[in-house]
């Protein structure tokens, strides 16, 4: 199963989201993080240090490294496809190609290896261009963070949109895992009404219970660990569970 995790707006906890699931799925199977991210903060997050020279997904989305060349173990048992600047040559080098290729090649690279992991979870740049847009030719099921903010409501409807899009003209078999409120101010009502918003308004996707906004998170980043594995705070690890818990529904 291939899970990206995306949403057009940067600072939803994205990327923190992607360490937490790719290291809970990881305990119990096989599992492959993808960073897409130029800003390299799923590699770092899951204690990469990239050394010079070391190969990324840009390598491997431009033909110039074999895939598995540029895996890099963890601790956690999640291998990784790592992601750093590089990435922005990767964009602007696939603009050069013809249309269908440049939407499929991270598709094309990763289908010979897919054997290998039950699991794959592919961390988004916090816009939609062509990397974006290969994780979602490439994906199965999509996981979308919003900030647990009233202004996150637009910005979903608008990802919506985006996906119904992709589906009918890019990768039809893609679908919505859910939404995953995010950075959310616990037993206050400014959540509680956020969450009751997101209930309404979007009642055909599956809504999942918030993350608390905690300084754990940046911690057990900053540490190179999944959050579980920094912290024994059940009520910020619970949501993760919940994801993981209707990912292996889906598959059953």
């Amino acid at each position: 199963m291939i899970i990206a995790i995306a949403n057009q707006k940067g600072g939803v906890a994205k990327t923190t989201s992607a360490i937490a699931l790719a290291g809970l799925l990881a305990e119990e199977s096989t599992c492959l993080a993808i960073d897409l991210d130029a800003q390299g903060n799923l590699t770092t997050g899951l204690g990469i240090e990239l050394d010079s020279g070391q190969p990324t997904a840009c390598d491997v989305m431009l033909g110039d490294v074999p895939f598995l060349k540029a895996i890099a173990p963890t601790p956690w048992k999640v291998d990784v496809l790592p992601g750093d600047f590089s990435l922005t040559r990767a964009e602007e080098e696939l603009l050069k190609q013809d249309a269908p290729e440049r939407l499929h090649r991270l598709k094309h690279a990763l289908a010979p290896h897919l054997e290998q992991y039950e699991y794959v979870v592919i961390d988004c740049p916090p816009r939609l261009g062509l990397l974006t847009l290969n994780a979602f030719a490439t994906a199965d099921w999509l996981l979308i963070p919003v900030q647990c903010q009233f202004f996150a409501l637009k910005g979903l409807q608008n990802m919506v949109k985006t996906i119904d899009t992709v589906q009918q003209r890019l990768n039809p078999k893609l679908r919505v895992l859910g939404v995953l409120p995010t950075m959310a101010e616990m037993n206050t009502t400014l959540t509680q009404d956020i969450m009751k918003q997101l209930r309404s308004q979007f009642d055909e996707l599956h809504i999942f219970d918030p993350v608390p906004k905690s300084v754990r998170f940046p911690e057990s980043s900053m540490a190179g660990k999944p959050i579980h594995q920094h912290t024994r705070e059940w009520r910020l690890v619970q949501p993760y569970y919940d994801v993981v818990r209707q990912i292996t529904l889906l598959e059953s």
